[in-house]
């Protein structure tokens, strides 16, 4: 049985190749939510973009996990992990580069933005994938509470505070020349990942068709109830926070009045509520269980987004509810994550762990092109701000249910995932 134990003192302070990990990724992921705002705004203010065609922009980047996520899990279960991570965000900065380098040429097109787009999403799902498979490889699982309670409040962080910075450096270098942080981040990241010096076994097991291994994926992850009820919540949980992600820039900039720095700022400041989610995230679970923690956390996380559709008046006091939203969305969402992906770590064998995370990944993920260009629509015939309500009520709905299921609140006694189920062991 599969037990995540919070490591007294901090152990992975003392863990040098994890924190080059985690240094590494969170440069690369303050450089990706540069580009989240800033490939919009480039469409929005140099090309004079729709609401459809930002919708369709969003969904470009998150197309290839219908696409890709499979392959990729079958792929980080077959090769050793970290030059997975490296090639990716080779790739990722490398093709980023061409957004500013075709504004300066004149040539910058919705075509183009459009390709880049959906080549970067490519990249993000080989690495996503293997990201995950590889933490388990890198630290022993007795720590993965507390990696990845590290790792997701630099996630979470950057998410917002990433934004907010995004939206300073659009208003002073122009959205297609902020793009370049986010190539510059990437790179250091690589710099990171080749100075770890921890090694990663080989996958020598016996291979079998792509299509075989992929079946077992989905069999391994269908078969624990515990991850199903939690992959079809993310799943409801992502289309409809797509919607938000394409609508808010829409709503803030345009009925709101806020500007790029504004709208970034007010972004930002839940950063100040992801940080404190990541501080009490282990603490919390180990009181009341991991299903409980996930389930409270998601509820608040999607509680909080009514606040968005609710902002108006004086700019002061739309500021003041937007902020307030943002925090509080940041800390719920903080503390679901982190019992999210570290039980899904424990439970599954390393060999497996490439697989049932695209599966998961593919599932929760893949219907985010749908609540891109959803949002885009809705915006368009209704206008921001019932766009917005209807995607928020939708999450709640959905995390209401969630909160509820006797699964997902049994999974876990105050010592996180300890009763959620034993290990998970490939299919014969």
């Amino acid at each position: 049985m599969s037990e995540l134990r919070p490591a007294a003192g901090g152990t992975l302070w003392r863990h040098a190749d994890f924190l080059r990990l985690w240094a590494g990724q969170t440069v690369a992921l303050f450089g990706a939510q540069v580009t989240l705002l800033a490939l919009p705004l480039t469409a929005m203010q140099v090309l004079d973009a729709a609401p459809g065609q930002l919708g369709l922009l969003n969904a470009m980047e998150y197309l290839p996990v219908a696409c890709v996520t499979l392959l990729a899990g079958v792929l980080a279960d077959r090769v050793r992990r970290r030059p997975l991570l490296i090639t990716a965000n080779v790739g990722r900065a490398l093709v980023l580069a061409l957004v500013p380098a075709f504004a300066w040429a004149g040539h910058l097109s919705m075509g183009l933005l459009y390709a880049v787009a959906f080549a970067t999403g490519l990249f993000t799902a080989q690495f996503d994938v293997a990201y995950q498979a590889f933490l388990p490889t890198l630290i022993e699982r007795r720590l993965l509470v507390e990696g990845n309670s590290k790792l997701q409040s630099s996630q979470s962080v950057a998410q917002t505070a990433g934004q907010g910075l995004s939206g300073v450096l659009i208003q002073l270098l122009t959205a297609p020349v902020a793009v370049v942080v986010n190539s510059a981040g990437y790179l250091l990241s690589v710099v990171s990942l080749l100075a770890i010096r921890t090694p990663e076994p080989v996958h020598d097991g016996p291979r079998r068709s792509v299509r075989a291994e992929i079946a077992e994926g989905f069999r391994v992850t269908m078969a624990h109830p515990v991850l199903r009820v939690v992959m079809v919540e993310s799943a409801w949980f992502n289309l409809l926070w797509d919607v938000v992600l394409v609508v808010v820039p829409i709503f803030g900039v345009r009925s709101l009045h806020l500007g790029a720095a504004g709208l970034g700022l007010v972004i930002a400041a839940g950063s100040i509520g992801a940080f404190g989610g990541s501080l009490v995230a282990r603490r919390f679970g180990t009181q009341v269980g991991t299903g409980r923690a996930m389930a409270a956390g998601m509820l608040l996380a999607c509680a909080a987004l009514l606040l968005l559709p609710a902002a108006g008046g004086p700019t002061p006091v739309a500021v003041a509810v937007l902020t307030a939203g943002y925090v509080l969305n940041g800390f719920g969402m903080t503390v679901f994550n982190v019992h999210s992906v570290a039980l899904r770590q424990a439970l599954v064998p390393t060999e497996l762990t490439g697989r049932v995370s695209a599966t998961f990944r593919f599932a929760a993920f893949a219907v985010i092109p749908v609540g891109g260009f959803a949002g885009g629509q809705l915006a368009g015939w209704l206008g921001p701000r019932p766009a917005l309500l209807i995607a928020v009520v939708g999450l709640v709905l959905g995390a209401v249910v969630f909160y509820a299921s006797r699964v997902v609140r049994r999974a876990g006694a105050p010592n996180p995932a300890a009763e959620a189920a034993p290990a998970l062991v490939p299919a014969g």
